[in-house]
C-alpha cells in the first residue's frame, strides 16, 4: 500500500508538471482556410531550362555520446553523399547545430509524438517543447517560439505518428515548408491539405539517414533543387523559399546515382500548363485543389493541361519502376503563406487559468499522497510524549 501511494504520488507529480507547463501555451484566432486565388499563375519554375542539384538536409551524425545519433562522423558523411552526386547537404542532429555542417541545421523536438521541426540557418538551439501529446495550439506556439531563430523552418514528417495533420495544417501558419517525403512515412496527403486551405509550402524530401552505409536507409529520399551554385547560401535559401524543389522518392532498395527523370520545363503557356522531362516516364500527373489528378498521360516525357478556373494551385507527379517525382506546386496569385495567428487574449487567460488550476491540484493532491502534508489524525513529532529519563 506504501508503495501504490507513493507511486501514485509521482505519477500525480508529474501531471502537475505537465499541466503548469502546458499553461504557458496561448489560445489562437486561427482563420478558416483561404485557397489560392488570382488571375496570375506564380511559377517557381519558370525559366527556358532548368538546371539542378541534389540535395539533402536530415542527416544525422555520430553525436552526443551516441544518443539518437548517427553512425558516422561529418567526414565520413560527405564523402559517402559526393560519391552519390550530392551537391548540397545539411547535417541536422538533435537539439545541437553540428560546427561541421556546410549549412547551421538542427532538428528541433524530443516529444513523445515526434513533433520536429528543422530549422535552417538557425542562430541557436532552443530547447523548450512539451514533451507528450500536442494540441493545435501548442504546435502553433512551437513555430512562433523557433521562428525569430531560423530563416528557413520546416515542418519534419508530418505522417510519422501523425505529428502533424492534414486537419492541423489547414490551420497553423508561420512555417515555410514541409518535408512531404521521408523514409519514416511519405505525407503527400497532408501537404495537399495545406496546399488547399492558401498556404505555400515547397517540397521537401530526406531519408533522414542515420547509417550511411545501409542501403535501405541512404538516398531513398532526396530533394532536386533548381539553382545554379548550391554552396551559396543566399542563392540556395532563396531557392528553398521560392520553392524551386522537386522531391524524389527511391522505389528501389539500393541507392540511385543516375538515370533517373529530370523536370526540362515546367512552364506556363497563356493558359495551358506544359511540362517536359528528360526520359520518358510510365506516368505524368498534374494535381490540384483538395490532391485530386486534373490530368495525366502515361509513356511520355511531356504533357500539357489547360487550366481551369477552379485550378488554384497545381502540381506535376512523374512516376517509373525506380522513382516516384513531386514538384513543389505553382499558385494563383502569389507563394502567399499563411502567418502566425494573432492570440485571442480572453480564451488564452481562460485556458492558462484552466491549467494552472488543475496543476495546483494535482500537486497538493501529490504532496498528499507522498505524505509532504500529514493526513488528518497523523502524530506530530511535538504531539508525541517525552521519552522517559535514562537510569
Amino acid at each position: 500500500m506504501r508503495w501504490l501511494r507513493i507511486g501514485s504520488g509521482v505519477f500525480l507529480f508529474i501531471l502537475s508538471a505537465i499541466s503548469l507547463w502546458e499553461s504557458i501555451v496561448p489560445a489562437y484566432r486561427f482563420q478558416e482556410p483561404s485557397p489560392f486565388s488570382g488571375e496570375k499563375w506564380y511559377n517557381p519554375f519558370a525559366g527556358d531550362t532548368l538546371k539542378w542539384q541534389r540535395a539533402n538536409f536530415h542527416i544525422h551524425s555520430k553525436n552526443r555520446l551516441g544518443i539518437t545519433p548517427g553512425y558516422q562522423d561529418v567526414p565520413t558523411i560527405l564523402r559517402v553523399y559526393d560519391s552519390l552526386g550530392f551537391q548540397c547537404i545539411g547535417i541536422s542532429d538533435y537539439q545541437c547545430i553540428n560546427p561541421r555542417s556546410p549549412i547551421p541545421l538542427y532538428e528541433h523536438g524530443w516529444n513523445i509524438g515526434k513533433v520536429h521541426q528543422l530549422c535552417f540557418w538557425a542562430k541557436e538551439v532552443k530547447w523548450i517543447d512539451f514533451p507528450l501529446l500536442q494540441t493545435l495550439s501548442t504546435k502553433q506556439f512551437m513555430i512562433e517560439f523557433l521562428r525569430p531563430t531560423s530563416s528557413f523552418l520546416v515542418l519534419a514528417h508530418p505522417r510519422f505518428l501523425h505529428s502533424y495533420t492534414g486537419d492541423e495544417l489547414k490551420y497553423l501558419g508561420g512555417y515555410d515548408a514541409i518535408e512531404c517525403l521521408n523514409r519514416y512515412g511519405d505525407s503527400i496527403a497532408e501537404w495537399d491539405s495545406a496546399l488547399s486551405a492558401g498556404h505555400y509550402a515547397p517540397i521537401l524530401a530526406h531519408d533522414n539517414v542515420h547509417d550511411v552505409y545501409n542501403p535501405h536507409q541512404i538516398a531513398s529520399r532526396w530533394t532536386e533543387i533548381a539553382i545554379m551554385d548550391g554552396r551559396n547560401k543566399d542563392a540556395l535559401k532563396e531557392a528553398l523559399l521560392a520553392g524551386r524543389t522537386v522531391g524524389y522518392k527511391n522505389r528501389t532498395p539500393f541507392p540511385i546515382t543516375s538515370s533517373y527523370p529530370l523536370f526540362r520545363q515546367i512552364q506556363m503557356r497563356g493558359n495551358t500548363l506544359f511540362v517536359q522531362v528528360s526520359q520518358k516516364v510510365d506516368t505524368l500527373r498534374v494535381v490540384g485543389q483538395g490532391g485530386r489528378v486534373r490530368a495525366w498521360a502515361c509513356s511520355t516525357d511531356s504533357l500539357s493541361y489547360e487550366v481551369t478556373p477552379g485550378d488554384t494551385y497545381l502540381r506535376v507527379e512523374a512516376y517509373t519502376p525506380n522513382v516516384e517525382a513531386y514538384t513543389s506546386p505553382l499558385v494563383r496569385g502569389g507563394p502567399k503563406r499563411r502567418p502566425i495567428p494573432p492570440r485571442d487574449v480572453l480564451l488564452t487567460f481562460i485556458r492558462r487559468g484552466f491549467f494552472i488550476l488543475v496543476g495546483v491540484a494535482l500537486l497538493f493532491l501529490s504532496f498528499f499522497l507522498l505524505r509532504l502534508f500529514p493526513s488528518k489524525g497523523a502524530i506530530l513529532p511535538q504531539d508525541k510524549p517525552p521519552s522517559p529519563p535514562l537510569e
